[in-house]
């Protein structure tokens, strides 16, 4: 052989030589590493799991939120519902009102009676102590002076009261009968106006009693 050629072929061996080595260190390398790029890969997996399991926490998290606001809310309007329940309650219990008409006159003998006609029309006097579907009721009636009327509401309806005193007898007692009156109310009282019953089995207007709405009380 040529020494040229022989040169060739070392280099050709050489070649070969460099080119196995380098197939056989990659093929080393390969080998090193592939469990690792196996793990990661599962570590990979495994981290896109754990960021679905946190979506679906909080995506639960957020429906029990907006539960407990909708249980929190309906719980607010209940209360509240309750509450207008209770100051509707309190305003309907302000708003009612008691009287007492009270009616008196110091000449004996005499016979005076007391009239009261409501809002609705209904009269009490000495034969209608009671109606039937009204509140009040005539409680005191002296037939023979020096003497006392009263009639009493528990739950006077809002309007007019208009009162009326009667001389109904005079037992022979010539003089003029002069009518005081009062009317106690749940805010305080007021007097009425004083009356001189000069006709008898008539029936004198005193005053005007007037209740409203709100439970206030005023005569005139």
């Amino acid at each position: 052989m040529k020494p040229r050629n022989r040169e060739i072929n070392i280099f050709n061996l050489s070649m070969l030589d460099v080119i196995s080595g380098a197939m056989g260190a990659f093929l080393i390398i390969m080998v090193v590493l592939f469990p690792y790029y196996k793990k990661e890969s599962v570590d990979y997996q495994r981290e896109i799991q754990q960021i679905k399991e946190q979506a679906k926490a909080g995506q639960e998290a957020a429906r029990k939120a907006v539960a407990d606001a909708e249980q929190a809310r309906a719980r607010a309007e209940a209360e509240a519902q309750e509450s207008q329940q209770r100051v509707e309650a309190a305003q309907h219990q302000l708003a009612k009102t008691f009287l007492v008409i009270h009616i008196q006159w110091e000449t004996p003998k005499q016979d005076v009676d007391l009239h009261v006609i409501d809002p609705s029309g209904a009269e009490f006097s000495y034969n209608s102590k009671t109606v039937p579907g009204h509140p009040g009721e005539l409680s005191v009636d002296s037939q023979y002076g020096p003497g006392n009327e009263v009639w009493t509401a528990h739950d006077a309806k809002p309007g007019n009261y208009m009162i009326y005193a009667n001389l109904f007898d005079l037992h022979g007692e010539t003089r003029v009968p002069i009518i005081k009156g009062r009317v106690i109310h749940r805010d305080g009282s007021a007097s009425l106006p004083d009356v001189q019953l000069r006709e008898s089995k008539q029936k004198t207007l005193i005053a005007t009693v007037t209740v409203e709405q709100n439970g206030a009380v005023s005569v005139h």
